[in-house]
């Protein structure tokens, strides 16, 4: 709600999103990732062909470190004493290392680091790594050419490409939690989460910003307004990527207070772009109430008990009433199971409701049946 002043507009009664309703929101996508039918074996089988402790993962990060550190070739732990290296550097002089000065990095490195292998600096290289909530541990641009991380990161995908649906809603989410949850379990994912919902820029799903710099661009040497100082190959594919949503360009001339007025005057155009003009996600009922909070455990039990036949679950059933009977249906012996056992009140046609919804949520949601407007 906007309030008019002689100093513009001053917004109040503003809904504030906290902490814990962002927590909330990462814990329903990553509850809709792990019931995906298949998932669990599926991560226990990728766990055994890697080497990883199959039930659970890694205790923690500095086992998994050590894991990662004994699978780098000679040339390989090499490339990362330099990373770690030249992050140190950086952050001593308080500057980016420029290509013209690679070469005198280069040698003080040497001169330091002799052998051109310190496994103590790999470590904390790889646990800062592990630790970082935008960039995968085993991909990104500094390690896209080690190639014992390249065939370690191809499992990882080869993973999300079989369970990402669009009910999923969000590619990079998902593949940190594959990530995280493959190396480290639970323990893994909840830190991931509390790391994302703790950074200010980062716990908002579905809404980021992009700044680009000089690493994003071609025609470096022309210059800004050249008409050649454009996006580069890397940069396009990741703009490309989110051809689902709808940029807000703030230039540097802009206010806090304009950005926030546009976004507040124009929100009902910006919501028919994301959302109404899109038939494709339309379809799907994506919208903000997307993400709801769900009883997940409550509606597993529910699912698996009506996979059981009635035969079953008359053995389960321990309670007086006679439901042997003919005429009565399943439904009705998991109601009454549901309350004397579990005290869960659900009648009949609720259980059989609840059931087909898990049962739908189970499967990998990925079939296009309308693609204009994306």
């Amino acid at each position: 709600m906007a309030k008019a002043s002689r100093l513009g507009y001053v917004f109040i009664n503003m809904k504030k999103y906290t902490s814990e309703y962002f927590a909330k929101k990462f814990r329903i996508l990553l509850d809709k990732l792990l019931i995906k039918e298949g998932f669990i074996d599926e991560i226990k089988k990728a766990r055994k062909e890697l080497g990883v402790p199959v039930n659970d993962g890694f205790p923690d990060t500095l086992r998994l470190a050590e894991f990662f550190l004994k699978k780098l070739t000679k040339n390989e732990k090499i490339r990362f004493t330099f990373l770690s290296f030249l992050e140190r550097f950086e952050f001593e002089s308080g500057a980016s290392v420029k290509e013209g000065d690679r070469k005198r990095v280069l040698k003080a490195f040497l001169k330091k680091r002799k052998s051109g292998i310190n496994n103590a600096d790999i470590i904390v290289l790889l646990q800062g790594r592990i630790d970082n909530h935008n960039e995968f541990i085993t991909y990104s641009p500094a390690v896209s050419g080690v190639k014992t991380l390249s065939k370690i990161f191809s499992r990882e995908s080869a993973i999300f490409n079989k369970f990402f649906g669009f009910d999923l809603l969000d590619e990079h989410i998902i593949m940190q939690f594959i990530e995280k949850y493959l190396f480290l379990g639970q323990a893994g994912v909840s830190t991931y989460i509390k790391s994302k919902i703790s950074c200010h820029s980062c716990k908002h799903i579905g809404i980021a910003h992009f700044s680009p710099d000089r690493d994003n661009m071609e025609g470096q040497e022309e210059g800004p307004f050249s008409g050649k100082y454009i996006f580069n190959e890397r940069t396009v594919k990741l703009l490309s990527s989110h051809f689902n949503g709808v940029f807000i360009i703030i230039k540097p001339y802009a206010t806090k207070e304009q950005a926030i007025q546009y976004i507040e005057e124009n929100w009902d155009d910006l919501k028919e772009h994301i959302i109404m003009k899109n038939t494709f996600y339309k379809q799907y009922g994506v919208s903000p109430s997307k993400i709801k909070e769900s009883d997940f455990e409550r509606n597993r039990l529910v699912y698996e008990l009506h996979k059981l036949s009635k035969k079953d679950l008359l053995k389960m059933y321990s309670g007086e009433n006679v439901f042997s009977l003919p005429g009565v249906y399943k439904e009705k012996i998991i109601s009454a199971i549901l309350k004397e056992q579990h005290n869960i009140e659900m009648l009949p046609d609720a259980v059989k409701k609840t059931a087909a919804r898990f049962a739908k949520d189970t499967k990998v949601r990925r079939d296009i049946k309308d693609i204009r407007d994306i």
